[in-house]
């Protein structure tokens, strides 16, 4: 399959994903535990020891989440409907933004590292916008950082002997401390989501 061909797929899914991200959200927060509320004086990943790779095939650890805010996407490469709606949003948000985009560190965390290595992630974030990155790792290494996030995912066994994946939809906004600060919701639209960020970053610049 050709890069665009594969584009079409992908944008072709986008008018019937907002009800599929419904659906799928409901399925995800009905089928895991109940989320805690995270300290918002604690960096979300505090006391985590999990080690990922990032597409470039560079070591990724909760060390390396503060020093910019950042944007977390959470989904899988194979993701039919609602990851690519809530990648296509991120770039369209990022664009909004101008040249305060460049600020946001966005990523895309899979929840299916046993078929999204590093090469699969970059392939599939640069669809979108370059300056979105994957992250992927190990499948325990992985388990564990989503448990840390706060995130829900399990495998989903298919009559054809694959299998999809239920997760959580929720797009983390994180401080350059790498404490949540907000979620994002495709459905708020971008004007929404820009003046989250936008509000974050004056606060940081605020601080300084």
């Amino acid at each position: 399959m050709t890069l665009h061909h594969l584009r079409l797929i992908l944008w072709s899914a986008v008018g019937v994903a907002l009800v599929a991200g419904f659906v799928l959200l409901w399925r995800a927060s009905s089928g895991g535990p109940p989320a805690t509320q995270p300290d918002p004086a604690r960096p979300l990943a505090e006391g985590s020891r999990w080690q990922l790779l990032d597409e470039r095939n560079q070591p990724f650890t909760p060390a390396d989440l503060p020093g910019r805010p950042t944007v977390m996407v959470f989904g899988f490469t194979h993701c039919p409907d609602v990851c690519p709606t809530s990648l296509s949003y991120v770039a369209n948000l990022l664009r909004s933004l101008g040249p305060r985009g460049e600020a946001i560190r966005p990523l895309f965390l899979t929840v299916d590292p046993e078929r999204d290595t590093p090469a699969v992630m970059a392939d599939y974030t640069d669809l979108f916008d370059p300056r979105i990155h994957g992250v992927t790792g190990a499948p325990d290494q992985m388990a564990a950082a989503l448990k840390s996030l706060g995130i829900f995912s399990r495998k989903v066994p298919q009559e054809d002997g694959g299998y999809t994946m239920d997760h959580s939809a929720t797009i983390l906004l994180l401080d350059s401390a790498g404490r949540l600060r907000s979620t994002l919701d495709i459905h708020e639209g971008e004007e929404v989501a820009a003046r989250k960020i936008e509000r974050l970053l004056v606060a940081e610049a605020g601080s300084r």
